[in-house]
C-alpha cells in the first residue's frame, strides 16, 4: 500500500516495503489512487517517497512524468526523497533526472517546500 501522508501543506506519498520494485505489474492498483491526489492535493505540493524503492521499470517512468504533468498544470511542485543509486541511474539513461528536486530524506524534501512559502 502507498501511505499518503500529511505534514504541514505537503503531501507526501510513501512507498512501503511491498514496493521495492516499481514496475506494472505492482504499481497497476495504485495509479487512479495517485493520480487522484495529484488532481486535487490542496495545496499541490507532494512529496515522493522512494526511500524503500530499490528498482523503477518504465511504466513507472511514464507514470512518474504523467503524475508531474498534473501536478504542475496546477502550478505545484513535485519533489522526490529517498531516490536509491540504481533508480537515479534509470532516470539518467531517460535522461529525466533533472525535472525533479531531489532530496536524501523526506525531511529535506519537505524543508525545501517551505523555503518557497511566505
Amino acid at each position: 500500500m502507498v501511505n499518503i501522508l500529511r505534514q504541514s501543506d505537503v503531501t507526501i506519498l510513501d512507498f512501503g516495503v511491498e514496493y521495492e520494485n516499481l514496475d506494472e505489474s505492482n504499481l497497476g492498483n495504485v495509479v487512479q489512487q495517485i493520480v487522484e491526489i495529484a488532481k486535487h492535493a490542496s495545496p499541490p505540493l507532494v512529496v515522493i517517497d522512494m526511500a524503500r524503492v530499490r528498482s523503477i521499470g518504465p511504466f513507472f517512468i511514464q507514470f512518474l512524468i504523467r503524475v508531474w504533468k498534473l501536478i504542475k498544470k496546477r502550478g505545484g511542485q513535485l519533489v522526490i526523497a529517498g531516490l536509491d543509486e540504481s533508480c537515479l541511474a534509470v532516470l539518467k539513461r531517460s535522461k529525466i533526472e533533472s525535472l525533479w528536486q531531489r532530496y536524501p530524506t523526506r525531511e529535506e524534501a519537505i524543508a525545501s517546500f517551505k523555503q518557497d512559502l511566505p
